[in-house]
């Protein structure tokens, strides 16, 4: 190392060592973290996992994701098909991609299925909608949870004939016998009850080759609604007193605020000014 370099070298650490530590810095050690506790309690909750619908929110692991068909999906007695995930449309058109995986597994036309998204009172899972984790965790998980769903039916179909569950075939939202040529459509089969079974381990899911539904190009569901602006975004939802705020930043790295005038701010009209 020249002397030019060792100059580089000590002006860096130098720099380094001005930089003042983080104002909000948590690195303790276990001394430090009860001193600085003092006499409060430490609060530790665990939730344990449920089986309905309602009991399954709020998870916060992709491997710990409810595992009961009917914390998922619902079969009214009129075959309408009801669709629960945390994960919400924000233009990425998820809401479609996820209804035709549906379709493909459950065997029933988009039309027909509804999707309740990002509520949290009915959703199993509400981690959130972020990083692109849409395709590669919730497709997969209603993908299973459909075609158990269908398997499911096809076993109701096969004790109510007395048939072979291996003849019968899920098709149009109905089970169908060849043999016989009986049909009985989903919504006869659940009257309206939940399907209270777990997913299992490997649903048969349908082979992409075979696809219909599922990776194919169909009509934006409530594309009418994105294009003429009736979709409301999580931006555009308005509550009671609800105010819009604007972070003022540094306008350069180790900035610090040395005085702040907010007098003109405050003359605007519905403008609160908050310093922290």
């Amino acid at each position: 190392m020249n002397e030019q370099e060792t100059r580089d070298r000590l002006l860096e650490e130098q720099e380094h060592a001005a930089i003042a530590p983080l104002r909000y810095g948590f690195d303790l050690g276990r001394r430090e973290f009860f001193q600085w506790l003092g006499s409060g309690m430490v609060v530790c909750l665990c939730a344990c996992p449920g089986l309905s619908r309602t009991e399954g929110a709020h998870r916060q692991s992709e491997d710990d994701l409810p595992q009961n068909i009917q914390a998922w999906l619902h079969i009214a007695a009129d075959g309408k098909v009801t669709v629960y995930t945390g994960k919400v449309e924000v233009g990425q058109n998820i809401r479609t991609s996820l209804t035709q995986q549906v379709a493909e597994e459950l065997r029933v036309s988009p039309d027909s299925i509804a999707l309740i998204m990002g509520d949290t009172t009915l959703t199993p899972y509400d981690m959130g909608t972020f990083g692109s984790r849409t395709t590669p965790t919730m497709g997969p998980q209603l993908r299973n949870v459909s075609a158990a769903a269908r398997e499911y039916l096809i076993d109701l179909a096969a004790q109510r004939w007395h048939a072979d569950r291996r003849s019968l075939v899920a098709a149009a939202g109905a089970i169908t016998d060849p043999n016989s040529h009986r049909s009985i459509a989903y919504g006869e089969l659940t009257q309206g009850r939940e399907i209270v079974q777990m997913i299992g381990d490997d649903p048969a899911l349908e082979p992409p080759s075979q696809w219909r539904i599922a990776g194919t190009a169909m009509p934006k569901v409530d594309g009418r609604a994105f294009v003429t602006g009736k979709h409301q975004y999580s931006s555009d939802v308005i509550r009671p007193g609800m105010l819009h705020g604007k972070v003022l930043r540094p306008s350069a790295f180790r900035a610090t605020l040395k005085s702040l005038d907010p007098a003109g701010a405050r003359q605007i009209p519905g403008v609160t000014v908050v310093r922290d």
